[in-house]
């Protein structure tokens, strides 16, 4: 499922943060536009389960026009002070299917990025 991207987890590792962060950023095309959105996931190895509110809103009207998205999830280093790794991140693409209420991403595209602890050695950034 994952390609390697720039990053350097590996598979097991991808899966076990996807399962472990249960919230990111969802992409959707608006027209011209890019709109992200904020949501909450469950994943079952395949498919991504998005909660979502069954009002129809931008989002759902997003997704009715154009079907495709991409979905980030990460971890900062402000969220892990002294972990040995300061960042990582997921970015999924795929397919969105509304049923309901509900709403799924198809994974078709999975790739990583792991921060070398050094890149971050000499950052101050506050």
């Amino acid at each position: 499922m994952s390609s390697p991207g720039v990053g350097t987890m590996d598979q097991s590792e991808v899966e076990r943060f996807i399962r472990d962060k249960p919230a990111g950023v969802l992409a959707l095309v608006d027209g011209d536009k890019p709109y992200a959105v904020p949501v909450e996931h469950h994943f079952d190895g395949k498919t991504l389960h998005f909660i979502i509110s069954p009002r129809e809103g931008r989002k759902i009207k997003c997704i009715r026009n154009n079907p495709s998205g991409c979905y980030v999830i990460y971890e900062s280093r402000r969220e892990r002070v002294g972990s040995p790794i300061p960042c990582r991140s997921v970015i999924m693409e795929g397919r969105l299917t509304l049923q309901g209420s509900s709403l799924k991403m198809d994974v078709e595209r999975v790739g990583n990025w792991k921060c070398p602890p050094a890149m971050f050695a000499s950052c101050n950034a506050g």
